[in-house]
């Protein structure tokens, strides 16, 4: 799937989780979290024939995590308080777990380790350190990119390291289903933010 439909599907998931009585702040993290971790097993794309698209997706996870994050802050910084309340030597493992998780991730081939359930409890091991409430949305985004790509003709290597590869083959990137899910995720997405600031 196009990583526009990974950021939109994990966003949605994410909000759906949360809950509809859950609070603005909450609502904005999971959001973010979600569409996050959707765009992080696609950290090991280096060769696409869209690279600019592959970026974006990346640049706007980021850019409504720390919108997510300022909103928390302009809100009582419930986030920064739950983290550093662990002590730093935690909120510091969970850094570098999470920058050890994005090279390798970088460095794996596409679909291999980045896209595997082994990868997914790193990261959500790894934001737990940081900050516990966050770690859920995070996994739940990652989790929807898994499946969305096992959907695929290509597949992914869900078990990896073991070498077989996992695949229903019943779409492929880019095509009817790719945006028939993105418009999907993003109408859920409206309606909910629609519903929460009713």
């Amino acid at each position: 799937m196009t990583g526009r439909t990974h950021l939109a599907v994990g966003a949605a998931a994410a909000l759906l989780a949360a809950g509809p009585g859950a609070p603005l702040t909450t609502l904005a993290l999971a959001a973010s979290c979600g569409a996050a971790g959707a765009t992080l097993p696609d950290l090991d794309v280096r060769d696409t024939a869209h690279p600019w698209r592959e970026r974006l997706s990346r640049a706007g996870a980021a850019a409504l995590l720390v919108g997510a994050l300022v909103f928390d802050a302009a809100n009582g910084s419930a986030v920064l308080r739950e983290a550093a309340s662990h002590g730093l030597g935690r909120l510091a493992l969970g850094i570098v777990g999470l920058v050890a998780l994005a090279c390798a991730s970088r460095l794996s081939a596409h679909r291999g380790f980045s896209h595997s359930l082994l990868a997914l409890a790193g990261y959500a091991a790894a934001t737990w350190l940081v900050c516990p409430p966050l770690a859920p949305y995070l996994a739940l985004g990652f989790a929807t990119h898994l499946a969305l790509d096992a959907l695929t003709y290509r597949g992914l290597r869900l078990f990896w390291p073991l070498p077989h590869g996992l695949s229903a083959r019943l779409c492929k990137t880019g095509g009817v289903v790719d945006a028939c899910l993105l418009a999907a995720a993003v109408l859920a997405v409206a309606l909910l933010a629609w519903q929460a600031l009713s």
